[in-house]
């Protein structure tokens, strides 16, 4: 029977995509990313911070299962980021599917930073504390920058502690003792609350935000605009964040930010190639029969 590459079984090529991008994963190749200058005016912001000047980080991750490869990748390398300078942070979102990020990734780079640096810790309570997924969208954004007491507002985490107990909470009151919102997520309509909602008329925190690649065109917008002090575009923004780490920080622990950037790179030259090879074949195919 004569091969026929026109009639190639579609399952054939879904094979040698898996196979693209299983390989860079199972043998943990990382190539070094394309620099993002947008993922680097995110580093630098996040590098200013003070914990004792600069008040409490509100990172939100507002992203599912189905976004987790990029979104949570970016939220890993900030929330380490964060850690390592040792500014308190309080995780929310408005997603109910991200309450198990909320608790596994702040989790994941405390052990993976006490790997590092034997001797040192980050607890719960005061390096971090879990707002947990919160009813009301936009509403309970619109509500932040007008409470009084964000205490009194949030009232409780998501273990059941009362927030005036915790000592990452000792001294945040209103919006301005939040330094840095940092939102993460690739659904439509929710990174708009948080610029349109998360400021008052003279205090705006700075805002770093990280976008699932399709939705990077509409992020820019923003950054260009200033009213975001930082990007990260995709599993892309998150690899470059991590070369960032790496150089700051010789000893570090690597993420998977780079091999999954890689991964992804080789799959994406596999579909490349196969478009180009169908294309010439097509043609040379239409030459023949003419």
């Amino acid at each position: 029977m004569r091969f026929d590459i026109h009639n190639i079984d579609r399952r054939i090529i879904y094979a040698l995509v898996l196979l693209a991008l299983s390989i860079p994963l199972i043998n943990k190749w990382s190539v070094r990313p394309a620099r993002l200058k947008s993922a680097e005016k995110f580093y630098n912001v996040v590098d200013t911070l003070k914990p004792a000047a600069n008040g409490i980080a509100f990172v939100a991750f507002d992203f599912g299962p189905g976004m987790a490869a990029e979104s949570g990748t970016q939220a890993e390398v900030v929330v380490e980021h964060l850690m390592r300078k040792r500014v308190p942070i309080a995780f929310f979102s408005q997603y109910v599917l991200a309450e198990p990020f909320l608790e596994s990734i702040p989790q994941k780079v405390a052990k993976r930073l006490q790997k590092e640096y034997p001797g040192e810790i980050w607890e719960y309570g005061k390096d971090w504390v879990n707002l947990g997924y919160r009813t009301g969208g936009y509403l309970i954004i619109q509500s932040i920058p007008k409470s009084e007491n964000l205490v009194e507002l949030f009232k409780r985490d998501i273990r059941g502690n009362n927030l005036a107990d915790l000592p990452a909470f000792r001294n945040v009151k209103t919006l301005e003792n939040i330094a840095l919102l940092a939102e993460f997520t690739g659904l439509v309509g929710v990174f708009d609350t948080y610029v349109q909602f998360f400021q008052k008329k003279d205090y705006r925190p700075l805002f770093g935000h990280g976008c699932t690649s399709i939705t990077i065109p509409e992020a820019y917008i923003y950054l260009d605009s200033g009213q975001i002090n930082g990007l990260l575009e995709g599993i892309a923004g998150a690899a470059w964040y991590s070369v960032l780490l790496n150089e700051h920080y010789p000893t570090r622990i690597p993420d998977s930010s780079g091999v999954l950037n890689t991964g992804l790179g080789v799959a994406h030259l596999v579909i490349i190639f196969l478009i180009v090879f169908g294309n010439l074949t097509a043609l040379f195919r239409r030459r023949a029969t003419v």
